[in-house]
């Protein structure tokens, strides 16, 4: 029987300091008002992470949608060490997600949403005080959508009547409010898994994680600490990023969160690049 992953992880994008020169005049626009109607901590993106397991899993492990492309699996792994690992490097958070072999269920839901389009609509929505008609918006697979609309919909879909669920409509979301209430999810799933009493981690996992986040970023460092001891050192992160959610210490949030998004980004890119 192949083995069973119950977390997955929803990854947000904190901004940036300045304005990216490439960017259009619209694309500049649409970062002004994220900041602007979401609430704080500011997130400019979200994608939902795989953990790669069972190990041939390697291509369905980052699904996303961005502006002016369709949701896809993110697969050029050259094109995503530059995006995610050096351009945005400390920009990424990670919450988890918890529920019963969650890993296979998000995974197959978010084939099921391949192709689906970019809608910049969507964020008329996700803004007060137009969430009052979010439920109206179509919410069905395959709806159009931004990158919260279409996390927030693909997890509902994928934990229908479970505590894993998004309490709203898809529409509802952006990043920011999106990772409110995952976070708190998390907090609360955390405490139940006891981070409220979490010691800290193994001198095996501690190894582990200062290799995947300190060490050369090049496929031999990921290699080298082999899928199941990245695995454990990403379970050793998730249960310091739940325990610092359950603290309420916004600089603990952050910097647990950025080391945990980092050792899942170095874990699935670089291990593709070998």
């Amino acid at each position: 029987m192949p083995p069973v992953c119950d977390v997955v992880y929803a990854l947000f994008l904190e901004p940036k300091d300045n304005p990216d020169p490439r960017w259009t005049s619209l694309e500049y626009c649409i970062d002004k008002a994220v900041r602007l109607f979401q609430p704080v901590p500011t997130m400019t993106h979200c994608e939902l992470l795989i953990p790669p397991i069972p190990t041939g899993e390697g291509l369905r492990t980052q699904f996303a949608t961005y502006f002016g492309r369709t949701s896809s699996w993110q697969t050029d792994k050259e094109d995503g060490y530059n995006f995610y690992l050096v351009e945005n490097a400390n920009k990424w958070r990670a919450v988890p997600i918890f529920s019963a072999n969650a890993a296979s269920k998000v995974r197959d839901e978010c084939d099921r949403e391949l192709g689906v389009s970019y809608s910049l609509g969507r964020y008329l929505t996700a803004t007060p005080p137009l969430r009052y008609f979010a439920s109206w918006v179509p919410d069905q697979r395959r709806s159009a959508g931004h990158c919260a609309t279409l996390t927030a919909r693909v997890l509902k879909n994928s934990f229908m009547g479970t505590e894993s669920t998004p309490l709203r409509p898809s529409a509802w979301y952006g990043p920011a409010t999106l990772y409110q209430e995952l976070s708190a999810t998390a907090q609360w799933r955390g405490e139940r898994m006891g981070a409220s009493e979490y010691q800290g981690m193994s001198m095996v996992a501690a190894d582990s994680v200062e290799k995947l986040l300190r060490g050369v970023m090049a496929p031999d460092t990921v290699s080298d600490v082999g899928d199941p001891m990245c695995m454990e050192a990403v379970r050793a992160l998730t249960m310091r990023a739940c325990t610092a959610l359950s603290q309420s210490d916004d600089t603990a949030q952050r910097i647990t969160q950025q080391q945990l998004a980092t050792a899942l980004l170095r874990w699935v890119i670089l291990r593709g690049l070998e």
